[in-house]
């Protein structure tokens, strides 16, 4: 998208009216989308103990797969809209496996349609993803409206952080009122709202041309391919350890709020659901986005220069640290009671920041690095962390119930601890490697 950096014309920038008709059709499809994927998960880890009397652990485990496929169909996604339907076709025809994942979920009880469910649901959810942010920039450069691209993210982000919310938070509601089938009736009806908003958009969505070719490249761009490569490994695979950890607040920090924390806010005298918890994750990231946007600004002007993305890395997986060391001590002092829910409110508030800190600046940093060549690459390597740290965490979940919750966290912590120590070394690698560089171009 390189009419990203284009400047905004004079008072225009911020108004809404400025935005392309299309843009609220994306806008809204994309908040049911993600209201109904997230209204889901935030049901399923509980869903499969009480429901299909899975193990705790054995339910962690399905549901980091789970999240790890759908972090492995994007790349699915982003073929077959590049060679055969086209963006705007690939997300309406994937939403009909969506709309039948959520339906077979709710309504049959068999391990067989269970794994067909969430089968269909990754492959729904995750062939969508890559393409409804691509759509939107298309959109925007077609019309020459690159210049509101950055305001343009920031909404469709907000868009998904609220459904994520708004789902997060009601749907164990409705779920403890009417039970699963109703509650996990409303994600279906959602998805099938999201695709009758893009069908209603597809006036406004640009022509997109499709084209199957096999570049040659040249031994000097494999070089430079391989050269970016090697200078973003280290970073990828930090930030799978952070997904390893994050992820863990969908399976076994609901167990664990389950089993042993009194969920009264006190003094508030608000009660949440073990299964409410997830949705405290978005709602953060909506309150603090700006927030620590601000404090970046205000870092910067207090050092005199920026501070470099690899160093907010290292602030984020100091944070994480700190979340997992809280859960660890939550874990420990409940034994066999329980303890307050405010342990892992300011364990999630923690990790959240992390995430604003390593996920967000991460994938800005390998998009700025890449070439142009490379950024759809590189950015599909950047989602196949969560699907490398998930796929772990699914293995690691079967130690939930076998350590003690305090030494099954605390090995967290310590795994978290180690890719901090493993960040600050990558950070200083990719330092002395950028002094070289610029020594060698000098001479």
């Amino acid at each position: 998208m390189s009419d990203v950096g284009i400047a905004a014309p004079p008072g225009r920038k911020w108004l809404l009216s400025a935005h392309p008709a299309g843009f609220w059709f994306v806008f809204w499809a994309e908040f049911a989308e993600r209201a109904s994927f997230y209204g889901m998960r935030v049901l399923l880890a509980l869903y499969l103990v009480e429901v299909f009397g899975f193990q705790q652990a054995d339910s962690g485990s399905i549901v980091q797969l789970f999240t790890a496929a759908c972090y492995l169909t994007p790349i699915l996604g982003g073929f077959i809209a590049d060679h055969f339907l086209g963006r705007y076709r690939t997300i309406v025809w994937f939403c009909i496996p969506y709309i039948l994942g959520h339906l077979i979920l709710g309504y049959f009880r068999t391990e067989f349609f269970l794994f067909l469910a969430l089968a269909l649901l990754a492959l729904g959810s995750g062939t969508i993803k890559p393409n409804t942010s691509t759509l939107m920039g298309m959109m925007y450069e077609r019309l020459g409206k690159g210049h509101l691209l950055d305001d343009a993210f920031a909404y469709y982000y907000a868009a998904i952080n609220l459904g994520s919310t708004v789902a997060s938070l009601s749907l164990p509601l409705v779920q403890v009122h009417y039970g699963y089938e109703v509650a996990l009736f409303i994600p279906a009806a959602l998805i099938a709202v999201s695709m009758i908003v893009f069908v209603m958009g597809r006036h406004h969505f640009p022509k997109e041309a499709l084209h199957w070719r096999r570049e040659h490249k040249t031994p000097e761009r494999k070089r430079e391919e391989r050269a970016v490569l090697a200078r973003l490994i280290g970073i990828l695979a930090m930030v799978a350890v952070y997904w390893y950890v994050a992820d863990q607040s969908g399976t076994t920090w609901v167990f664990l709020a389950k089993s042993h924390m009194n969920l009264e806010l006190w003094p508030f005298g608000i009660s949440l659901t073990a299964a409410q918890t997830q949705g405290l994750n978005p709602l953060i990231i909506i309150l603090f986005t700006p927030i620590l946007a601000i404090i970046w600004r205000k870092v910067d002007v207090a050092r005199g220069k920026p501070l470099i993305p690899t160093d907010k890395m290292i602030i984020g997986f100091v944070l994480t640290v700190a979340a997992l060391i809280i859960m660890s001590m939550a874990g420990g002092l409940a034994g066999t009671g329980r303890v307050s829910v405010w342990f892992l409110v300011l364990a999630t508030f923690l990790i959240t920041l992390g995430e604003l800190c390593i996920s967000v600046v991460g994938l800005q940093l390998c998009y700025v690095v890449a070439p142009q060549s490379m950024k759809s690459q590189v950015t599909a390597l950047f989602l196949l962390t969560s699907f490398v740290g998930d796929t772990f965490g699914a293995a690691f979940d079967q130690l939930y119930g076998v350590v003690g919750n305090g030494v099954y966290f605390g090995i967290q912590a310590l795994l978290a601890l180690g890719a901090l120590l493993g960040m600050v070394f990558v950070a200083r690698s990719l330092q002395r490697r950028e002094l070289r560089e610029v020594s060698a171009a000098a001479k």
